[in-house]
C-alpha cells in the first residue's frame, strides 16, 4: 500500500502534538485554508521582513454596513488572495452583511492548484477592538 503524495504541508499554527511528540501538520486543502485565514487576518506591515503581505480588512470593518462597504471588502479579499496565495485559483467571493451580529459572512469558492475538487471556505468577519 502506498501513501498518497501530499500536495501541500504547513505547520499547524495551533501547535498540536502528534503521537510521536512532533508538531502537527496541516495538509493539502487544510493547509491552504489556514493560509487564507492568516492572510486575511494579518494587517499589512505586521509580518516581519514582509510588510506588504496582509490585508486592510480591519480598516474597512469599522465602516457603515452598506453595499459599498460590502463591495469594497469583496475587492480587497479577492485582490489579497490573488496577490499573495499562488496555491489558489479563486472563483468567487460572496459576502453577506449580518446586521444582527454586526459582522459579515464570507464564502470563498476556489480550487487548490493540484487538487481538482472545488472548495468552499466560510469565515465570519467581525469588528474587534
Amino acid at each position: 500500500m502506498t501513501t498518497p503524495n501530499r500536495v501541500y504541508q504547513d505547520l499547524d499554527l495551533l501547535f498540536g502534538v502528534t503521537a510521536t511528540n512532533d508538531v502537527a501538520k496541516r495538509l493539502d486543502v487544510n493547509a491552504v485554508k489556514q493560509s487564507l485565514k492568516n492572510l486575511l487576518y494579518i494587517r499589512k506591515g505586521e509580518k516581519p521582513f514582509r510588510p506588504e503581505i496582509g490585508s486592510d480588512l480591519h480598516r474597512i470593518l469599522f465602516e457603515p454596513m452598506d453595499f459599498l462597504t460590502t463591495d469594497l471588502l469583496r475587492d480587497i479579499i479577492a485582490d489579497t488572495i490573488r496577490k499573495y496565495e499562488p496555491r489558489v485559483r479563486l472563483e468567487n467571493v460572496e459576502i453577506q452583511p449580518n446586521y444582527d451580529q454586526n459582522s459579515y459572512d464570507l464564502s470563498l469558492y476556489f480550487y487548490v492548484i493540484g487538487i481538482y475538487t472545488p472548495i468552499t471556505f466560510n469565515l465570519t468577519l467581525q469588528r474587534l477592538r
